[in-house]
């Protein structure tokens, strides 16, 4: 792989880490310290939606109004109790493979970033947690849309300003574990990986359009040959 040869964004919850019970505990705490009301929380899918879409969801489910400032705020102490709690959780986890995939993708000079609906100061909990956000100078968060294929386009942005080059099609490589991450690589014209480690199968990412899936990443060379095919 040739320096600055593929854009690499990965998504975080069930393709780089699992963190336990902790984020969804914190989340209801702030929804409910704010709200009044976590909503049907417990059982609501959380997979492949942004943090602030979340709060919206469950807001209208459960027949309370919100606006932009009260989701702000139950973010913002969703954050402090994930940073505050994370560090004791213990069953945190880097999921199979992760880290030495990323040590090989920073040795061949690939360019690796963030594509994810986490807030950004709630991502980098989570990955601070587990010693990973120091693979990852850029990405595309919550923060900057409740869409997820406009936070792909805000990644795709933020490395071409870190790079100052321009990055478009094969390129530019998805990684993650929902039919919505395959989606974001559709719309970008990019190359979308699968990865089993989360609720969907390697399979069903498959028949949603990834372009190849694994049941995770530990075949760390069969990985990297498939992301700089």
């Amino acid at each position: 792989m040739k320096k600055d040869s593929r854009l690499v964004l990965f998504d975080i919850d069930g393709t780089l880490v699992h963190c336990g019970p902790t984020p969804r505990r914190a989340f209801k705490r702030a929804l409910e310290m704010v709200f009044g009301t976590a909503g049907p929380i417990d059982n609501w899918l959380f997979d492949g939606k942004t943090d602030p879409l979340i709060v919206r969801e469950l807001m209208d489910t459960a027949g309370v109004k919100w606006n932009e400032e009260s989701v702000n705020e139950a973010l913002d102490r969703y954050v402090n109790g994930l940073a505050r709690e994370l560090p004791d959780e213990p069953a945190k986890e880097v999921c199979p493979g992760v880290r030495e995939l990323l040590d090989e993708l920073q040795r061949r000079e690939a360019l690796l970033g963030l594509l994810t609906g986490n807030v950004r100061a709630g991502a980098k909990a989570k990955l601070e947690s587990l010693e990973l956000w120091r693979y990852f100078p850029f990405g595309g968060f919550a923060d900057d849309s409740y869409n997820r294929n406009e936070i792909a386009e805000e990644a795709v942005r933020r490395a071409e300003e870190y790079m100052g080059r321009a990055w478009s099609g094969k390129d530019i490589v998805i990684i993650g574990d929902t039919p919505h991450d395959v989606g974001c690589g559709r719309h970008l014209g990019a190359r979308a990986i699968g990865v089993g480690t989360g609720r969907s199968t390697a399979a069903e990412l498959l028949a949603a359009g990834a372009e190849a899936a694994f049941d995770d990443l530990s075949d760390t060379a069969t990985v990297i040959q498939t992301i700089i095919h």
